[in-house]
């Protein structure tokens, strides 16, 4: 499931948050840590433990205890997560369509010229590879 365990199971929005301030500190990170990432919410300290709670129990964090408080770990990394909602989503809102998704956000997104050269050279780049690999003969 696009580099996400199995077991993980679906975030609200507010572990999500979490969960991005947690790849925000230096890991393992303490309560304190993933807590400043997150002081504009103003929640408290027994809220946040809630949230690292929940994070645990579907799978999207390991603790572990260095001295004596717990540490957190995420067990997946940003990038995978990142890849894992933009593929929910590019099959919810798109049907899969990738050029469409493609399509619709760089016609709405505001993105700069340099910003779409630099798309460009990604797309690019992806396809240079696909060739590479298609060309491939395993039997040589």
């Amino acid at each position: 499931m696009y580099g996400i365990p199995q077991r993980c199971r679906p975030l609200s929005g507010a572990e999500e948050q979490v969960l991005l301030a947690l790849w925000q500190a230096p890991p393992p990170a303490t309560r304190q840590q993933i807590g400043r990432q997150l002081e504009s919410r103003g929640w408290a300290d027994g809220t946040l433990l809630s949230f690292l709670s929940r994070l645990e129990a579907k799978g999207w964090v390991q603790v572990t205890k260095e001295s004596n408080r717990n540490v957190y770990t995420p067990t997946v990394t940003r990038r995978a997560y990142g890849v894992y909602c933009m593929r929910e989503r590019l099959d919810t809102l798109f049907g899969g369509d990738l050029a469409a998704a493609v399509r619709a956000l760089v016609s709405e997104c505001g993105a700069t010229p340099g910003q779409l050269e630099q798309a460009a050279a990604v797309l690019e780049e992806k396809r240079a590879e696909a060739e590479e690999y298609d060309s491939y003969d395993a039997f040589f």
